[in-house]
């Protein structure tokens, strides 16, 4: 196997054709590096036999896992609010005559469709 960053290199690094992807030996190399002509082999069932027998994860695991997940998504979304700069919207928004209730109902829906979305992904 041929070392790329020994041929393509001075001074340790690469050099801006390559890293721009606008060289052809680099494209050559990662196409040969990309390669998986492994064959495959066969276990038997063996992998499967073992996730068969490790235990099923327990309802306290998978509550203290959301519980985690609440509590993470509850400190990220105070820590927004405490850096966010309500003082100049909301002078802004008065200035744009913009509806303050709808402007802040918009905000809240939003983020909690989002932070919604994120704990429904992480539990999947």
């Amino acid at each position: 196997m041929v070392n790329f960053e020994q041929r393509n290199t001075k001074g340790g690094t690469l050099n801006d054709v390559a890293i721009e992807g606008k060289d052809p030996q680099f494209d050559a190399w990662l196409s040969e590096q990309l390669q998986f002509d492994e064959p495959y082999l066969d276990d038997d069932g063996f992998c499967e036999s073992v996730m068969a027998k490790l235990p099923a994860p327990s309802k306290d695991s998978e509550r203290r896992a959301s519980r985690s997940q609440y509590i993470a998504v509850l400190a990220a979304s105070g820590i927004v609010a405490w850096q966010f700069p309500f003082g100049e919207v909301l002078s802004e928004a008065a200035r744009q005559s913009i509806s303050l209730y709808s402007l802040v109902g918009v905000g809240m829906l939003s983020s909690l469709v989002v932070m919604a979305g994120g704990i429904f992904a992480a539990r999947r």
